[in-house]
C-alpha cells in the first residue's frame, strides 16, 4: 500500500515562521504616542520662572460708563458716582435721571422728552452741581434745570429757564455764579420780541438776569 504524503509539514513551518516574524515586529516596534486633548488649565512647568508684579504696578481698569453718563462729586463725603438719563422714560413726556448703584434718589422731570447732562463746579459750593438740559415738545427750546444734592434730596439751585436755539445755546455757559453777587446765579434766557427789521417780523433776544440761589 502506497502512502502519498503531501506538503502539510512544509506549509505548517511556513505559517509558524510568518507568525514568529509578526510577533517579533509587534513586540519590537515602539508604540506611537497618540495625541490627546486635556480639558482644564495647563499644568505649569516647574522650571518656568514666576514673575510677581507689584500691586501698585498693575493696570487700573476703569469701569465702562453708560452712554451719556457724567461722573462727579455730588456728595462731599463719598466717592464720585455717575448720573445718566433713563432712556426708557424720556419718550413718555417725562425724563428720569438715575444714579450709579442708587447712590442718590432719581430725578423725574415732567413735560420733557429726553435730556443731556453736565456737571458744574463753583468755589461757592462744596460739591458738584448737576445741570440737566432737557428737550421740550417744541424742539426749538432747551430748558435747563440746575440741582444740588442735599440731605439725600435733589434740590433746585434756581428755577428752570429756557433758551431758544436761535440764540446758539451750544456756545454758551448758560448759568454761572454771579461775579458781582456770589449769593446769586447769573443765567441766560430767551424772550420773544416783535422786530420790524426781521423778515419774520419777530426775533428771539438773548438776555441775562441775576437770580437768588434757592439752595446751597
Amino acid at each position: 500500500m502506497t502512502v502519498i504524503r503531501g506538503n502539510k509539514p512544509k506549509f505548517s513551518m511556513q505559517v509558524a515562521t510568518i507568525v514568529s516574524v509578526w510577533l517579533l515586529i509587534a513586540c519590537g516596534t515602539p508604540s506611537q504616542k497618540k495625541s490627546k486633548t486635556v480639558i482644564g488649565p495647563p499644568v505649569e512647568d516647574s522650571n518656568t520662572p514666576v514673575v510677581n508684579i507689584p500691586k501698585d504696578d498693575l493696570p487700573v481698569i476703569e469701569p465702562k460708563l453708560p452712554k451719556g453718563a457724567v461722573t462727579a462729586n455730588f456728595l462731599t463725603d463719598r466717592k464720585p458716582f455717575y448720573a445718566v438719563v433713563d432712556k426708557k422714560t424720556s419718550r413718555n413726556g417725562r425724563t428720569t435721571i438715575i444714579f450709579e448703584n442708587s447712590a442718590a434718589p432719581n430725578i423725574s422731570i415732567p413735560e420733557t422728552y429726553g435730556a443731556t447732562l453736565e456737571t458744574l463746579r463753583f468755589d461757592e459750593f462744596d460739591r458738584d452741581l448737576l445741570l440737566v438740559k432737557t428737550k421740550l415738545k417744541d424742539p426749538v427750546f432747551t430748558k435747563y434745570f440746575l440741582y444740588v444734592l442735599r440731605n439725600g434730596q435733589w434740590k433746585p439751585v434756581v428755577n428752570g429757564f429756557s433758551i431758544h436755539r436761535d440764540n446758539s445755546p451750544e456756545s454758551l455757559k448758560p448759568i454761572v455764579v454771579d461775579p458781582s453777587n456770589p449769593n446769586n446765579m447769573k443765567r441766560y434766557y430767551s424772550v420773544f420780541d416783535l422786530d420790524e427789521t426781521s423778515t419774520k417780523g419777530y426775533t428771539w433776544r438773548l438776555l441775562t438776569e441775576s437770580v437768588p440761589i434757592q439752595n446751597w
